[in-house]
């Protein structure tokens, strides 16, 4: 009999039918995790799939599985402490293969301290998988200042979540568009390389989304998904932020045009029925580019720089907002411009090593040979 494969990390899904407050309480407090959970449980369907809670122990784990699966996000960001998981696998001999580690700073130091626990985490795993697959070349080095080499740097596993080889961008009715699906990392601030242009070019993305048929696109906003979901809300901080339009109309706003999805496949239906995805959420916007959906990319932090670097998306970043930008003028003269040749082409080489990826590390997984 085969032995299972234990994935920990981000969920797949949420359930159905549950409220907003429940949903982005098993999202893990953010939406956008859904599309790395789901991803890798696409990829390893082939495999009967654990998760922890169906495992009451270590030697549990041992018995029923044959290796450990982690999908990741920017786990590598101060105060971060996964010693729970150390602890557990630290009880095991499994292999463990973590896919999509990013690392996260404000200023893109490779010595920003790590809690060491995650530390101890991030030890195991290179000791017990054939590389460690990380989002791009910064946490490769973050990883290289600990002393940890065995890396490929892979993207987020999240870019191939329509399991195909190569992509194409339809930009067809870009110079018009009549649907917009908005993005916003209000929440998230302080991880941004600069809050006063992040804030600027996010009400510039606001003023764009009024002027057109547009969609808020949540992950975890949840001022705006409470208004949306009727609840009495303190909308003080919200009408500060988005201080260039009126208070009444940013309300309504988010109060009538927010939206969140309880996985993966319903959210990319809605995407594909949009003409631009924009604003400053990674993957608010990746989701739009694997179902062949325009998308500009505004970089506010040293995840979406590495992973939009890494990917060749169009995008535009907090650096060039110099004192006097007018950030409409700077998003309009960058969407007039956008190409997607390299991304396209990023994509498939990428694709190719992921495949590459995940065999080198002993996974059965169901994903197309490569182009």
């Amino acid at each position: 009999m085969n032995k299972a494969v234990l994935i920990w990390g981000a969920p797949a899904r949420v359930d159905a039918g549950v409220d907003y407050a429940t949903a982005f309480e098993q999202s893990r407090n953010n939406f956008g995790n859904m599309l790395i959970g789901n991803a890798v449980h696409s990829f390893l369907s082939k495999n009967e799939i654990l998760t922890p809670p169906q495992l009451k122990s270590p030697a549990e784990a041992q018995e029923r599985c044959s290796q450990v699966v982690i999908p990741a996000a920017n786990w590598l960001w101060k105060d971060f402490d996964f010693g729970d998981i150390a602890n557990f696998l630290e009880k095991t001999q499994l292999p463990v293969t973590i896919v999509g580690l990013g690392a996260q700073t404000n200023d893109r130091t490779i010595t920003s301290p790590i809690h060491p626990n995650t530390m101890r985490l991030m030890r195991l795993i290179a000791e017990r998988s054939a590389t460690l697959g990380v989002r791009g070349f910064y946490t490769a080095e973050v990883l290289a200042a600990n002393g940890i080499h065995n890396v490929e740097v892979i993207g987020c596993p999240s870019l191939y979540t329509s399991r195909c080889p190569t992509v194409h961008i339809n930009t067809e009715g870009l110079s018009q568009p009549k649907t917009l699906a908005v993005n916003f990392s209000r929440r998230v601030i302080e991880h941004s390389f600069n809050a006063g242009q992040m804030q600027a070019v996010e009400n510039a993305v606001l003023q764009m989304a009024l002027q057109h048929d547009s969609t808020f696109i949540a992950q975890d906003e949840l001022e705006e998904l409470a208004l949306n979901a009727g609840a009495e809300v303190d909308t003080r901080r919200l009408e500060k932020y988005f201080a260039g339009s009126d208070p009444a109309q940013v309300v309504e706003f988010f109060k009538t045009r927010t939206r969140w999805f309880h996985d993966v496949d319903s959210w990319a239906n809605f995407m594909r029925s949009s003409s631009l995805s924009i604003g400053t959420r990674f993957h608010g916007n990746l989701i739009a580019l694997t179902n062949g959906v325009p998308a500009l990319f505004i970089i506010h932090d040293s995840r979406t720089m590495e992973l939009c670097t890494l990917i060749g998306a169009p995008s535009v970043h907090l650096q060039e907002l110099t004192a006097g930008t007018d950030c409409a003028a700077l998003l309009a003269e960058r969407l007039a411009s956008i190409s997607f040749s390299r991304f396209e082409a990023s994509y498939a080489a990428l694709y190719r090593r992921f495949v590459g990826f995940l065999g080198r590390n002993g996974l059965d997984h169901n994903l197309p040979a490569p182009a």
